[in-house]
C-alpha cells in the first residue's frame, strides 16, 4: 500500500492532466495510518487548487483516507465489534493486541460505534414466503443502567419474538427463530412497531392463533397488546413469585394458600390471605401492600396464564437481559449516556441477530469515487522493488505479532509457500 499510494502521488506530480486545476504547494509529508496489517507510514504531495481555494492530499482522496484519518476503516470495523464485548477504553488496546502499532482511545472506538445506523429489524426480516406457525411468543424486560449524569439508573428496553423452544442438548433448550428488538428508537411505541413490522414481513399472521407477550407487567410491555394482533398478555412467574416471597417468604403455609387461590383462579382469596398476613406481620406491611397492588394489577396476566398453559413455554427474560444487555451496560462499574446505552443495545441485539459487526460497518461507509490509477512504468517499478523486499515486509508485519487468527494463518501459510 505504501509503494501504491506513493505511486500514484509521483503519478499526479508527474501528469498534470490527471490533476486539472491542482499544483503543487508542498511535497514529501508524511501521514500514518493504523491498517489491519498494522501501521503504515508514506508521504505524498500537498496541492492547492485556485479555482476553488482549497487544499488536498489527492493521493489520500485516491486511497479513501479523509483529512485527519489516523485509522483505516476495516481497522474501525474490528474494534467495534470488539467494543460490544468490552468497554471502549479496553477495546482500544486492541489496536496493540493485534499488533497495529500503538493504542487508539476509547473515544476513537466509540465515535466508530456511534457512526453505525443500527437497521429496522422489520425491514431485515421481509420474506416471500412467509412462515406458518399457529402460535408466536414475544418477552419483553428491561435493563436497568447507570446514568452519567448521576441521576440514578435509566431503563433499556428488550424485546424478543420467536416460535418457542428446541432441545439441542440434554437439559439445553434453544429459542427458535429468535429476533431481538433494542437500540436508539424514539419511543417505546416505535419498537413496538418495528417488532409488528417484523412479525407482518417474517409471519402469515392469518395462520397464527395467539401471539403471547411475556413480561413482568410494566406499562410499556402491556402496551404491545394495543399494537400487536392477536396478542394476549402473561404474567412472567418469575416477577409473581419475587413480589409474594418478599411478602410472606419465611411463612410457607402463607405462601401455599396464596399459590392454592391462584390456581384456583380466586383473587379474593389471594387478597384475603395477604390481609392476614398484614395483621399478623405489621413488620412487613409495606412490601404485603405492595405485593397486593401487584397481584391485582396484573390479575388478567395471572389468569391467562392458567388459561392457556398448555401452550406457553415460560418466560427467559431476566437471562436473556443478563447476556445481551447487562453484560455489557450494567453487570460492570460504568455509566452511560441515553443515546450512548441505547446505541450499545442496538448493537448487542444486532449480534444477537446473528450480524456480522465488521460487514455491517464497512457496508455503512462511503466508497471511494476514484480508483488508484498508475501508468505501467511506476506499476513495474512498484513491483520489481517488492519482489526484492517480500520475503522482509511479510516477515515483518506487525499483524503477525498479534493473536492468532484466520488473517494470521492465511499469511503464514502465504509466507511458507513463498
Amino acid at each position: 500500500m505504501k509503494m501504491v499510494i506513493e505511486s500514484q502521488d509521483e503519478y499526479l506530480v508527474e501528469h498534470r492532466e490527471a490533476r486539472p486545476g491542482w499544483v503543487i504547494e508542498r511535497r514529501k509529508e508524511e501521514k500514518r495510518v493504523i491498517t489491519v496489517f498494522g501501521e503504515m507510514s508514506y508521504e505524498r504531495t500537498y496541492f492547492y487548487n485556485k479555482g476553488s481555494q482549497s487544499y488536498a492530499h489527492l493521493a489520500d482522496t485516491y486511497a479513501g483516507y479523509r483529512p485527519h484519518m489516523r485509522i483505516e476503516e476495516p481497522a474501525k470495523a474490528i474494534l467495534t465489534e470488539i467494543a460490544a464485548e468490552q468497554s471502549y477504553q479496553c477495546s482500544g488496546k486492541g489496536a496493540q493486541e493485534y499488533g497495529w502499532g500503538e493504542k487508539v482511545s476509547g473515544q476513537t472506538v466509540k465515535n466508530a460505534v456511534d457512526k453505525l445506523k443500527i437497521p429496522k429489524w422489520g425491514e431485515v426480516g421481509s420474506s416471500e414466503d412467509k412462515r406458518r406457525v399457529r402460535y408466536l411468543y414475544i418477552e419483553a424486560d428491561e435493563d436497568h443502567v447507570a446514568r452519567q449524569d448521576k441521576k440514578g439508573r435509566m431503563a433499556i428496553p428488550l424485546i424478543y419474538v420467536h416460535e418457542g423452544a428446541k432441545e439441542v442438548c440434554k437439559g439445553r433448550r434453544q429459542l427458535k427463530e429468535a429476533r431481538y428488538f433494542s437500540g436508539p428508537y424514539k419511543t417505546i411505541e416505535d419498537m413496538w412497531f418495528d417488532t409488528l413490522d417484523y412479525i407482518e414481513n417474517r409471519y402469515d399472521l392469518e395462520y397464527v392463533e395467539r401471539i403471547y407477550i411475556n413480561g413482568d407487567g410494566a406499562s410499556w410491555i402491556r402496551s404491545g397488546i394495543e399494537i400487536i394482533p392477536k396478542s394476549v398478555f402473561i404474567l412472567d412467574q418469575f416477577h409473581l413469585s419475587k413480589y409474594i416471597m418478599a411478602a410472606v417468604g419465611p411463612y410457607a403455609k402463607m405462601q401455599a394458600a396464596i399459590w392454592k387461590h391462584i390456581g384456583e383462579g380466586q383473587l379474593e382469596g389471594v387478597l384475603g390471605v395477604l390481609r392476614e398476613a398484614e395483621k399478623a406481620h405489621p413488620e412487613r406491611r409495606k412490601a404485603i401492600s405492595r405485593a397486593k397492588r401487584y397481584i391485582e394489577n396484573q390479575w388478567d396476566g395471572i389468569e391467562a396464564q392458567k388459561r392457556y398453559k398448555e401452550e406457553l413455554l415460560g418466560c427467559s427474560a431476566e437471562g436473556h437481559i443478563s447476556h445481551i444487555l447487562s453484560a455489557r451496560l450494567s453487570s460492570r462499574p460504568g455509566a452511560w449516556s441515553k443515546a450512548g446505552a441505547e446505541q450499545m443495545a442496538g448493537l448487542r441485539a444486532a449480534k444477537a441477530n446473528g450480524v456480522n459487526i465488521q460487514e455491517m460497518y464497512l457496508a455503512q461507509q462511503p466508497q471511494v469515487v476514484k480508483a488508484l490509477e498508475l501508468d505501467t512504468d511506476k506499476l513495474q517499478q512498484a513491483r520489481k522493488k517488492m519482489s526484492h523486499n517480500v520475503a522482509e515486509m511479510l516477515h515483518n508485519m506487525p499483524i503477525l505479532n498479534g493473536p492468532q487468527s484466520p488473517l494470521t494463518r492465511a499469511l503464514r501459510a502465504l509466507i511458507d509457500a513463498a
